[in-house]
């Protein structure tokens, strides 16, 4: 597994993910797919940026939201305008839990779903302990509270191996993102506080119409 680069200085950008989250969700809890799909647009680019560390998360989750988008920009496209609407239309249809070529966009938003899971619990740890604290440590654990049970073996290994090469807390931070430490910290927070109502909306969804355990 490749060591971590912390020769060069990126520009994840927390903002944009926070943008996204806070215009997701309108007056009445209804979720805007596509501002959804922009946050986890850069939530993807941070998994990038880290080379062959998360690259295999980054692709995993970028063939969720492209299997979504090609819903989006279909013939039926006006029903995936909320993420209401799109599981309404696709329970209507029969389509919400089918394993076909072009996988419903039910099915995807599950797989988004335990990603956000993991995403959320990641930031609140990196929000706590000492700036030195061992990233692979918390990753791994945070991945096995969340992600873990929804992987295939294989995945689990390759993610046991790539939390090893991560460095310590303040230097993931300082390579990896746009803003200062001091900025990421308040922004991690002002992300999950935005990011939390989205989750549990889309528990609320998944639940209530039996969606939660699609194969």
């Amino acid at each position: 597994m490749a060591a971590f680069d912390r020769s060069k200085k990126h520009d994840f950008n927390l903002e944009k993910v926070l943008t996204s989250f806070q215009k997701c969700v309108t007056d009445d809890r209804t979720l805007i797919l596509e501002e959804y799909l922009l946050a986890y647009r850069e939530l993807c680019r941070f998994f990038k940026l880290t080379g062959h560390l998360f690259g295999f998360v980054a692709k995993d989750l970028e063939s969720k939201i492209k299997a979504i988008e090609y819903h989006a920009h279909s013939n039926h496209g006006h029903h995936y305008h909320t993420i209401q609407s799109m599981v309404a239309y696709e329970l209507e249809v029969k389509i919400a839990k089918m394993k076909t070529p072009r996988s419903s966009g039910t099915r995807m938003l599950l797989r988004l779903h335990h990603a956000l899971e993991f995403i959320l619990s990641f930031m609140r740890r990196i929000m706590k302990g000492d700036q030195n604290e061992k990233m692979s440590i918390l990753a791994w654990e945070v991945y096995t509270e969340t992600l873990f049970h929804h992987h295939p073996w294989y995945t689990q290994k390759i993610a046991s191996l790539a939390v090893h090469a991560l460095p310590s807390k303040r230097h993931l931070i300082e390579v990896m993102c746009k803003h200062d430490y001091t900025k990421v910290m308040v922004l991690l927070g002002q992300v999950v506080d935005a990011g939390q109502p989205v989750y549990d909306i889309i528990q609320e969804i998944l639940a209530t119409n039996e969606l939660l355990n699609i194969p």
